[in-house]
């Protein structure tokens, strides 16, 4: 790169910078909402993308698997969570399992309220997503609060419900249905 275009392009960097910082929030943004967990709510779905290993192998992937599960309205004769459907992918050719490959949601029936909890700073055992899943909300609260501080020690089974880890490489994504068309997911978080 010749000094000139160099220079210019510093120039257009800086100012484009500069604008970026300049910028103010709105004022009127209403009340903060916390981003570090997100409760399930009736008429979502779940798309849960799997890595397929090749046997005997860490890294090499084959393929992937699609998991959908239904998140129901609280109904004592369905579960809270249910499994849906799937897609799996194997050396591009595309079969429609019966089962999740890696089951996350097989949840108690006194299960009433689902949250997916981001963590956003490293712990020991290098997971960022837990499920944690409790009869009320009054529990599922109690628990995040066990489990934010401490998530190593804490994402276990406790008195107030279920702390389960998200395991690498797996993607858990909750999806809503768009306003305009019913047909379109769109990722509810």
């Amino acid at each position: 790169m010749t000094l000139k275009i160099q220079a210019g392009f510093i120039a257009i960097l800086a100012a484009a910078l500069t604008g970026c910082a300049a910028r103010t929030p709105h004022e009127n943004m209403g009340t903060p909402i916390n981003r570090s967990y997100v409760d399930l709510e009736p008429g979502w779905r779940i798309r849960v993308v799997t890595p397929i290993l090749k046997s005997g192998t860490f890294k090499v992937q084959t393929g992937f698997e699609i998991d959908y599960y239904a998140v129901n309205a609280l109904n004592r004769h369905r579960p809270f969570i249910e499994f849906s459907s799937a897609v799996a992918t194997r050396n591009g050719k595309r079969t429609k399992p019966s089962q999740p490959l890696f089951p996350l949601f097989d949840l108690p029936a006194t299960v009433h309220y689902v949250r997916l909890l981001f963590l956003t700073r490293v712990s020991q055992n290098e997971h960022d997503q837990a499920i944690l899943a409790a009869s009320s909300v009054a529990e599922l609260d109690a628990l995040t609060r066990r489990v934010e501080p401490s998530p190593a020690e804490n994402c276990k089974p406790q008195p107030e419900g279920i702390c389960s880890w998200v395991p690498d490489g797996i993607s858990v994504q909750p999806e809503k249905r768009t306003h305009a068309s019913r047909e379109t997911w769109v990722p509810a978080t």
